[in-house]
């Protein structure tokens, strides 16, 4: 993997528990709005601390564009609440990207997967990528659902290439799941289960 994928991806990993919108025992959920400034943070973190520049609803409307100081486009980004296999497919936030690809390096999505729902999400990215060249980076908060409440499980990341996708790192989703951390609730273990 190119080494400023792999800086991206770890970056984003890592600072997604920075600022995180919900706390444990004080604000357990949070709105959609919420989600979306706080992934918005996220990319801007890891492009400051890439040495790039972060600039939000440009270059053909995507979510994001990061640059390099040359103003080329490194990467276009699109995230988005509803899952990938509801989305309707001519504005899907997938296809945006696949039209725009040729525009940047790399492609980034970033979205949901309900785990019912999971191998659907995958099997949707893996037919909106299939006849794209460039390679697209998939952030997947999984999660399940109470009522209309989401309870978030894993923050998955994989790589696709031509509609191939290989996970490549996964990890809790909420801070307080990580093991042996700092935000670590005594009472929880890595996998989220009570003590």
């Amino acid at each position: 993997m190119p080494t400023r994928i792999n800086d991206f991806t770890t970056l984003f990993n890592a600072l997604w528990y920075r600022d995180f919108p919900v706390a444990l025992g004080h604000v357990e959920v949070a709105k959609r709005a919420d989600w979306t400034t706080h992934i918005a943070s996220t990319v801007r973190q890891a492009s400051s601390l890439m040495g790039l520049f972060s600039c939000f609803e440009s270059g053909g409307r995507t979510d994001a564009e990061i640059k390099l100081s040359n103003n080329e486009v490194w990467a276009k980004l699109e995230w988005e609440w509803d899952e990938p296999r509801v989305q309707k497919i001519q504005d899907s936030e997938l296809l945006k990207l696949a039209s725009v690809a040729d525009g940047c390096n790399v492609c980034v999505y970033i979205g949901y997967s309900r785990d019912c729902n999971h191998e659907a999400n995958l099997e949707q990215i893996r037919s909106a990528w299939a006849g794209v060249d460039k390679p697209l980076i998939v952030l997947l908060v999984t999660f399940e659902c109470e009522g209309a409440w989401r309870f978030f499980d894993k923050l998955q990341t994989y790589s696709c290439t031509q509609g191939v996708l290989t996970l490549i790192r996964e990890q809790p989703a909420l801070p307080w799941c990580v093991s042996n951390s700092r935000w670590a609730a005594p009472h929880i273990d890595a996998d989220g289960a009570g003590a």
